[in-house]
C-alpha cells in the first residue's frame, strides 16, 4: 500500500493556528462544552509552532544524506528512465506550487531527487525536496497519477506538516524535559503509545495533502479523474476491515471518497485550452 507522506516514521502555511491542531482543538472543545444554540464561523488565534523551519529542515537534511549515500554506495542514485518526464512534470508542479508559496510566505527551494532503491516509494522533506523510487515511479499508469504522488508530496512540504506533527507530538510528553527535533524523531520511533495517540493528526496531514495534491496537478494541467488511478487500485485491493496496531494513513477508500467530491472543484483549476 502507498505511504505518500512525510519524513516522520519512515506544508498552505498561514499566519494562523494551523489547521490540524485547530481541528484537535475545535475536537476537544467540542467535547467539553455544551452545544452552541446555533453555529458560529470558527475563529483562528495565532499560535507558534515548536522548533524552528530550519530546525526541521536540518533533521531532514541529515536523513536525506543517509539515503543518498545508501543509494550512491548501491549505484543507485539518479534515474535512468523518465528522465525528461520526471523533470518536465516536476518543472509544472514548482510553478504551482511557488503560487501557493507566495500566499503562504514559505521560502521552499524545490529538488527532485530520484534513487533506483526498490524499498523507495516517494515522500517529501520538509525544505522542499522530493524523492521518489525509479521502480515505483514505473509501476504507475499514467502521468496524471505520477503528478499527483509527486503533488502530495509537495502539498506537504507547503502545508509543513512536519513541523505540525511534531508539535502535537511534543505536546503529549513531559513539558519540564527539554526535546530536541532529534530527540523526537527517536520518541516516535520506540514510543507506540505516542504514534497512536498522533493518529488523527497524521490523518488529517494525508488528507490535506491529498486534497492540494489533487489540486496542484490540475492546476498544473493533469486530468484529476486520472490523478486517482494509483488510490483506486489501493482501494480495490484493501481488505474490508483492517486495524493496525499503528496507523499513519487513512485508509485507501476513506481517501479516495474524498477526493471524488473534489474532482468538480479540482477541474475547474484546469488551465483553459489554448486558442485556435
Amino acid at each position: 500500500m502507498i505511504r505518500l507522506g512525510r519524513l516522520l516514521l519512515s506544508p498552505w502555511l498561514l499566519p494562523r493556528m494551523p489547521p490540524l491542531l485547530a481541528g484537535l482543538l475545535a475536537g476537544l472543545m467540542a467535547c467539553l462544552a455544551p452545544p452552541p444554540l446555533r453555529a458560529a464561523p470558527l475563529a483562528y488565534e495565532p499560535v507558534g509552532l515548536g522548533w524552528t523551519a530550519e530546525e526541521v529542515e536540518r533533521a531532514g537534511r541529515g536523513a536525506l544524506e543517509v539515503l543518498l549515500e545508501r543509494a550512491q554506495l548501491a549505484g543507485r542514485l539518479g534515474c535512468q528512465r523518465h528522465c525528461e518526464r520526471l523533470a518536465r512534470m516536476f518543472a509544472q508542479l514548482v510553478t504551482q506550487a511557488q503560487a501557493q508559496q507566495l500566499h503562504s510566505g514559505s521560502g521552499l527551494r524545490w529538488t527532485l531527487i530520484v534513487v533506483r532503491l526498490d524499498d523507495v516509494e516517494a515522500f517529501a522533506l520538509p525544505g522542499g525536496q522530493v524523492i521518489i523510487g525509479e521502480t515505483f515511479a514505473d509501476q504507475l499508469g499514467s502521468e496524471a497519477t505520477l503528478a499527483f504522488v509527486l503533488a502530495h508530496e509537495m502539498a506537504h512540504s507547503i502545508l509543513e506538516h512536519e513541523r505540525q506533527a511534531l508539535t502535537f507530538a511534543r505536546q503529549l510528553l513531559p513539558r519540564e524535559v527539554p526535546r530536541s527535533v532529534r530527540d523526537m524523531y527517536t520518541e516516535m520511533e520506540f514510543n507506540i503509545g505516542l504514534v497512536r495517540a498522533m493518529e488523527p493528526v497524521l490523518h488529517q496531514g494525508e488528507f490535506e495533502a491529498d486534497e492540494l495534491g489533487l489540486i496542484l496537478a490540475a492546476s498544473a494541467g493533469y486530468d484529476p479523474l486520472r490523478q486517482l488511478g494509483l488510490l483506486e487500485q489501493e482501494a480495490a485491493e484493501e481488505p474490508a476491515q483492517t486495524r493496525r496496531i499503528v496507523s499513519t494513513h487513512p485508509s485507501a477508500r476513506e481517501r479516495l471518497a474524498r477526493l471524488r467530491a473534489l474532482l468538480p472543484l479540482a477541474r475547474r483549476q484546469m488551465p483553459l485550452p489554448a486558442g485556435p
